[in-house]
């Protein structure tokens, strides 16, 4: 027996999920970021469609606002060498357009941009995912959705001086939440800082949710620059040394 959907009150958010507190029992759900991105607001009703993992030495749960994503779940657990932390990073990192676009055009350099994937495991989980397209057929995209929408300076003219200091303060704490969620997903330092610097400089106030989407989309454009200038240089005639895209 699996426990296949949850619903109840959302209670906290970790760096890896969140805490659901169905009738008095508190349930740890492993999620991906771009399900994180949808969850109403602390203290909320939530229902979340869920996949048992089950192993000698441990069970976990991975929880998702949608059906379809729980499907997609399994079709990447399905494939040889991805297991539950590079499926999460996969669904969180690329959409279902990115995910069709690499299987279409056979480019492993999509699949590259997902932290913990590289060139060889990108190749084999092509070659794997191809026969199981249909599988991953369904309306809803899995990551980021485009702009996310920013507050800008203007918006906060009416808030009082001090509101703005407790207003930056909270902030912070986001900022912090999702700094530990995108290094538990496999990011590194590096990639990392600079864009939480430009979220800093750009939007204060904003939600974990908000704040999350944009530092994904940024993440994904760095990379996509980065596997493009390694591209090029690797032309005839260039010389190239591979670095760490993460």
């Amino acid at each position: 027996m699996y426990i296949e959907k949850l619903t109840g009150t959302y209670e906290r958010l970790l760096s890896s999920g969140i805490i659901i507190d169905v009738s008095g029992v508190g349930y740890g759900l492993e999620m991906p970021l771009s399900s994180l991105c949808e969850l109403p607001p602390l203290g909320e009703k939530v229902s979340i469609w869920t996949y048992t993992h089950v192993r000698e030495d441990s069970i976990r749960l991975f929880g998702f606002v949608r059906f379809e994503d729980r499907a997609a779940f399994e079709v990447m657990l399905s494939l040889s060498g991805v297991g539950p932390k590079v499926a999460l990073a996969i669904l969180s990192t690329l959409n279902l357009s990115a995910i069709r676009r690499a299987i279409q055009h056979n480019d492993p350099q999509i699949l590259v941009s997902v932290p913990g994937v590289g060139p060889r495991l990108a190749e084999k989980i092509l070659v794997e995912l191809k026969p199981k397209l249909e599988k991953l057929k369904f309306s809803s995209e899995l990551g980021i959705d485009g702009e996310s929408g920013r507050l800008s300076e203007g918006d906060f003219d009416h808030v009082l001086a001090e509101e703005r200091f407790e207003k930056k303060d909270e902030f912070e704490v986001v900022l912090g939440d999702v700094k530990s969620a995108l290094e538990n997903l496999g990011f590194k330092e590096k990639s990392i800082s600079p864009v939480i610097l430009s979220i800093r400089n750009s939007s204060p106030g904003e939600t974990f949710q908000v704040v999350m989407k944009e530092a994904l989309k940024l993440l994904s454009e760095s990379t996509q620059k980065e596997v493009a200038k390694k591209v090029n240089r690797k032309k005839p005639g260039a010389i190239s040394k591979d670095k760490e895209l993460f």
